[in-house]
């Protein structure tokens, strides 16, 4: 074998191959050392093959669970742009609110003023008309104790 791996790696890829020629040797009787050797090296590279195979569906489920993650990531982001932008309104008519409870306040003491400035006239305005009333009476008494005392 040539190559730069290191001795014991070496040896351990020996001592697999020595035991998988075993175990063809010993699982039919017939064969002889190089015939077992070849069947060895089919059940390797039928190994590898059934490896590379499950290797492919690894990387084909792998490069689905990332375009996946991409997508969801994508969503995550949007949504969260949403979220961001709802917050904002939410702020923008909290603050709104704010300003309207604030303008609705002062509509209200001014609603309180005015309805005590119209009770403030609606009073002067019967004490006027009693106050009419009274020098409209003292006239026509006044009229008839006159009509009276010529007659």
């Amino acid at each position: 074998l040539i190559t730069t791996d290191d001795e014991k790696y070496v040896q351990k890829v020996a001592n697999e191959v020595l035991s998988h020629i075993r175990k063809a040797a010993q699982s039919t009787k017939q064969l002889d050392t190089r015939d077992c050797a070849v069947l060895a090296a089919l059940n390797f590279c039928d190994d590898r093959n059934k490896a590379l195979k499950k290797n492919k569906d690894y990387v084909e489920k792998a490069d689905k669970i990332i375009q996946q993650t991409n997508d969801l990531n994508r969503l995550c982001k949007e949504y969260r742009e949403k979220l961001t932008e709802a917050m904002n309104d939410n702020t923008r008519l909290i603050n709104n609110n704010k300003e309207l409870e604030k303008r609705l306040a002062v509509l209200g003491h001014e609603v309180s003023q005015l309805k005590e400035k119209l009770e403030s006239v609606e009073k002067s305005k019967e004490k006027a008309e009693s106050e009419k009333n009274s020098v409209t009476m003292e006239k026509k008494t006044s009229d008839a104790k006159n009509n009276t005392t010529e007659q």
